[in-house]
């Protein structure tokens, strides 16, 4: 069964547009999932680590949901965000249910960053080094003080926008990663097919879907946008190929943020998507 759950986390984004988000959803195109509330708690306002306590009791109430009411039930857990430091609460959930997962980031950015290479402090942005056990320990630690996930494990697809140190991080760590330019010069049927044979070994696999990936001129509906990426129909056939040719067991839709919207345009995208994908995993997992 697939089960739909989401938060409306604004704080890692610092963009209180995405307060809004689910309940836009939920209000003008009849979004039924459970939501979590966004928590709010003191901070010691760490320049580099904005809204740290609030963000990790956040996603620790993602992690311990995804994990106990619908992991351990045997169920798929469909996450809609939210700004992307949300997946440190849903892949940990995955990871500790499940043991060694992959994951898929699809992504304009690496999201790779720590508190100690971060230039906006924003955690949004940090959320795949803190599942690799780098970084602000209160951050690395949801359900258990190991890391999530193993940098062998990862593939990155569509980046666009990658900082100096992630760049660095990548090649120290060996991480499978695609530019939107590598899907350009190499065709996106070659870049899918290098990353379904690279994760094709394990028997769990995350994808987590950042709206930032499609093009923004086509979606203005995100948070940080960043020039070209995916067409619509592209980020169709990478979320497809993925869901069915890997064992994908938990999945994220994040950084809708209806403020930036126009005509609704991402919305309606995102509702569809929502449901073109829970019939997919529906069909696939029977």
């Amino acid at each position: 069964m697939i089960q739909l759950f989401g938060c409306p986390l604004s704080m890692g984004a610092n963009d209180d547009g995405l307060k809004i988000s689910l309940k836009y959803l939920q209000e003008n195109y009849g979004l039924k999932l459970k939501v979590l509330d966004e928590m709010i708690t003191d901070e010691k306002d760490l320049p580099n680590l904005k809204h740290l306590n609030s963000i990790v009791k956040t996603c620790d109430a993602i992690a311990q949901y995804s994990y106990h009411e619908i992991l351990q039930k045997n169920d798929f857990p469909l996450f809609i965000g939210g700004d992307h430091a949300a997946a440190m609460g849903t892949v940990s959930a995955a990871a500790v249910h499940y043991g060694e997962i992959g994951l898929i980031w699809v992504d304009a950015h690496t999201d790779i960053n720590t508190d100690q290479t971060t230039v906006t402090g924003n955690i949004h942005g940090m959320p795949v080094a803190a599942l690799l056990g780098m970084g602000e320990k209160s951050l690395t630690s949801f359900l258990n003080d190991k890391p999530k996930i193993k940098a062998s494990n990862v593939v990155y697809i569509g980046l666009r926008d990658v900082d100096p140190p992630e760049a660095e991080f990548l090649k120290e760590f060996n991480i499978k990663h695609f530019t939107y330019q590598d899907v350009k010069d190499k065709g996106l049927d070659f870049c899918l097919k290098e990353c379904v044979d690279y994760l094709s070994h394990l028997k769990h696999v995350h994808v987590s879907f950042d709206i930032d990936s499609v093009n923004p001129k086509l979606l203005p509906g995100v948070s940080v946008p960043v020039k070209d990426g995916f067409t619509i129909e592209e980020a169709y056939q990478v979320l497809s190929e993925f869901i069915n040719r890997l064992p994908v067991s938990s999945m994220d839709i994040v950084e809708y943020n209806t403020v930036h919207d126009k005509e609704d345009i991402t919305a309606k995208f995102t509702i569809q998507l929502i449901e073109d994908m829970k019939k997919l995993l529906e069909k696939k997992c029977g």
